[in-house]
């Protein structure tokens, strides 16, 4: 799969709640090693609304540890129907174990520095529509100069979420090897997906050649759980969404854990 990148859509609340998780933590990460002070700033924010909450967003922690323990009874009923691979299976419930174990290690003081810095907090401000204390216009002027010793504000923040981070990738891998590749082919640009209703999915990932994506190729889903559309659009510089009209190989994995 190294030629083509993956798209994950939830089909439930709690996978939806955790794609943001993952997400917030791959950005912070991200614009950390490329010490680029705005995204960083940005995806702060974000991972605290994940980890804290507010009235548009659950509190993911609860989210994640359910995902974990799901993950790890469907893995102990394969094991069941695959002898031949228990012991691989048995290893990784184990890891799952540890992951959720040890999932509170750090939250404290991670959660404590996303809410006490007062250069989140002044950018958190930035983002409201009323903007009375002057934080907008005073950001950009004092924020090369308090971005120089960056580290002293991010590496604490990284540790803190070592063991969080490491949950997330470890269940992102489990996630996304659960089940086997479908290939598919959207005709005309387009694909109507429909799970079985036998069965719960959460988690639905669509995966694009990279050359199509490098071309502007993007996924664009709606539906529910029950009937999805899949439509590709064209996203091109300076232009508006352009509908993929021509047929498209594309490939997808439906996650039977909700």
């Amino acid at each position: 799969m190294a030629d083509f990148v993956r798209f994950s859509f939830a089909l439930s609340a709690r996978m939806h709640s955790y794609l943001m998780l993952r997400d917030a933590l791959r950005c912070l990460a991200d614009a950390a090693d490329d010490r680029d002070p705005y995204r960083w700033l940005h995806a702060a924010i974000d991972l605290r609304t994940s980890l804290i909450g507010d009235q548009a967003r659950k509190v993911a922690i609860p989210e994640l540890h359910a995902l974990l323990a799901t993950t790890q009874s469907h893995l102990k009923g394969l094991a069941k129907e695959h002898p031949q691979y228990a012991d691989n299976i048995r290893k990784a419930c184990d890891k799952l174990q540890g992951h959720m174990d040890g999932l509170q290690e750090g939250l404290g003081e991670a959660c404590n520095l996303l809410e006490r810095d007062a250069l989140l907090n002044a950018y958190l401000n930035t983002q409201k529509k009323q903007d009375w204390l002057g934080h907008k216009p005073c950001l950009p002027q004092a924020l090369p100069t308090l971005w120089q010793h960056h580290g002293s504000r991010t590496e604490p923040l990284a540790s803190a979420l070592s063991p969080l981070t490491e949950a997330v990738e470890e269940l992102d891998g489990m996630l996304h090897d659960f089940v086997g590749w479908e290939k598919c082919t959207a005709k005309g640009g387009s694909d109507h997906v429909t799970p079985p209703r036998d069965q719960a999915f959460g988690l639905l990932v669509v995966a694009l050649p990279a050359a199509a994506v490098a071309g502007g190729v993007v996924p664009d889903i709606s539906g529910n759980r029950h009937a999805i559309r899949l439509r590709f659009q064209r996203w091109q510089p300076g232009q508006p969404p352009a509908e993929v009209t021509e047929d498209l190989p594309y490939m997808m994995m439906l996650v039977p854990i909700a």
